[in-house]
């Protein structure tokens, strides 16, 4: 007789989710990096690290972070930063709602084949905070801040990586 692997995760490969307390301090973290005086020379290369980590936990954790998560998150950002009230809101509600119309697709694939996915929504993040700015009339258009949203994206495996290791699991497979 052969034993077939079950479809499902069975005993102690379940996973506890996991706790509200983590997801926000792990949010709360992400945002003081994010909030970090770096330097202006390099600042359009630099990802939104909170948005990278709401994205995660909203494919991981999507009733701990969903949109109230994004919206207030994109308040407070906005006020750190000095930009208007509600544009990083909209950019991180936007990017929330985009990922959690693919969440369940993206849960079965392996980190290392998200990353193409999750890719366009840091892009169309950093291009909607520029194009809502260029319409209120904030400054010219910089589009090398685009970048950011590659880096971000360049990121996503690693974050995944750390993410699981940091909660005990062994690492995600690469590539499935």
């Amino acid at each position: 007789m052969t034993q077939e692997t079950p479809l499902l995760p069975q005993g102690a490969e379940l996973r506890k989710p996991p706790t509200r307390t983590r997801v926000y301090l792990s949010l709360a973290l992400a945002l003081a990096v994010t909030l970090l005086p770096w330097d202006h020379d390099w600042r359009w290369l630099l990802p939104d690290f909170t948005l990278l980590l709401l994205l995660y936990w909203n494919v991981h954790a999507p009733r701990q972070a969903g949109l109230g998560a994004a919206f207030v998150l994109g308040l407070v950002t906005d006020v750190a930063q000095g930009m208007l009230l509600g544009l990083n809101a909209l950019a991180y509600c936007a990017a929330t709602f985009a990922v959690l119309l693919v969440r369940r697709r993206l849960a079965n694939f392996a980190p290392l084949l998200q990353t193409p996915q999750i890719a366009p929504v840091l892009v169309g993040k950093e291009a909607l905070v520029l194009a809502l700015g260029m319409m209120i009339g904030r400054g010219e258009a910089d589009w090398r801040w685009l970048a950011a949203g590659l880096c971000g994206a360049a990121l996503w495996l690693p974050l995944n990586w750390a993410m699981e290791r940091l909660a005990g699991h062994a690492a995600p497979p690469m590539a499935e």
